[in-house]
Order: structure tokens, then C-alpha cells, then sequence
């Protein structure tokens, strides 16, 4: 579902989650991921398989969340692009 190819961080899906002031257990939830993996993704102590990181980024996303890359990682929200109320 991802509408781009960028690969968003545990930085950038941090800091997503939290500027749409959703918790970790409630992130958790709707990515379809323990709370475990949410808070050690977040926190660095583990990488997730691919398809665990894709399920995160995309249930951002879904909020309105835009990664981006390149010279300026990171992300913005675009409101015009929210499949899920926030």
C-alpha cells in the first residue's frame, strides 16, 4: 500500500506515530505488530523484518503520514491523503 519507495527509518516512524500522538500499544495495534516490536523498533534495539517495517510505515500512512528521502529525510502529514481518521 505504500505509495512510494521509500523505506522510512525507526527515526522517521517514530517520530511519525508520535506527531499523530498515537501511542505505542495503540500503534501497535493497528500495524498489526506486538508492543514489543513497536518500542524496541523505536528505540534501535531491533530490526524487523521487511515486512514488519512495511506494516508500520504503511499504518502511518494511512493517517496521512508522507515519507521522505534523500537529501531531507523524513515526513510530513498531508491531510488530503488520510485513508483512516486520525
Amino acid at each position: 500500500m505504500s505509495s512510494t519507495n521509500v523505506k522510512a527509518t525507526s527515526a522517521q516512524i517514530g517520530g511519525a506515530r508520535q506527531f499523530l500522538r498515537i501511542s505505542q500499544v495503540d500503534f501497535a495495534k493497528v500495524a498489526g505488530v506486538s508492543e514489543t516490536t513497536v518500542n524496541m523498533f523505536e528505540a534501535g534495539t531491533r530490526s524487523p523484518h521487511e515486512s514488519t517495517r512495511q506494516k508500520l510505515q504503511e499504518a502511518l500512512e494511512r493517517r496521512g503520514i508522507v515519507f521522505t528521502n534523500g537529501d531531507r529525510p523524513g515526513f510530513y502529514f498531508d491531510k488530503d491523503k488520510v485513508i483512516i481518521p486520525t
